[in-house]
């Protein structure tokens, strides 16, 4: 009767999920890291870009555009003409001048993604190292 029992508790806890159910890994299956193996299989994709208004110190930042899509870039301005425009390197993403700026303090471009690739904005800033902005365009 007792080994009655013990089967039918053994059957119980594996239709209700209390016996792992999960598959077994075997030896041959590699180890998981991190939350899910998918997120250990891809890698990081880059954080929207769309929207966002970046400046100088965000100096290292990538991010992901679509085609259409745009962001801004803030700087301090300079009455003095002293300090070089921003550069883009690549032909994904073209750096076009706002000129009605609501702050006579700052200036401002709109990052438009033109065509998949990559783009790198370089901000030049007198004593610092140059700030690059990457832009990935899909």
């Amino acid at each position: 009767m007792a080994g009655h029992r013990l089967a039918w508790l053994a059957a119980l806890a594996l239709l209700t999920g209390c016996g792992g159910g999960g598959p077994v890994p075997s030896a041959a299956d590699p180890p998981l890291t991190g939350t899910s193996a998918t997120a250990a299989a891809s890698p990081a994709s880059p954080a929207p870009a769309r929207g966002r208004t970046l400046t100088a110190a965000d100096d290292g930042f990538t991010g992901r555009l679509a085609v259409g899509e745009t962001a801004v870039l803030r700087l301090p301005a300079d009455p003095s003409g002293s300090r070089p425009e921003p550069t883009v390197a690549g032909d994904s993403v073209l750096l076009i001048r706002i000129a009605n700026v609501t702050d006579p303090g700052l200036r401002e471009w709109e990052i438009r993604a033109v065509r998949p690739g990559t783009g790198v904005v370089t901000v030049s800033g007198g004593d610092r190292t140059p700030a690059r902005l990457t832009f990935v365009v899909s």
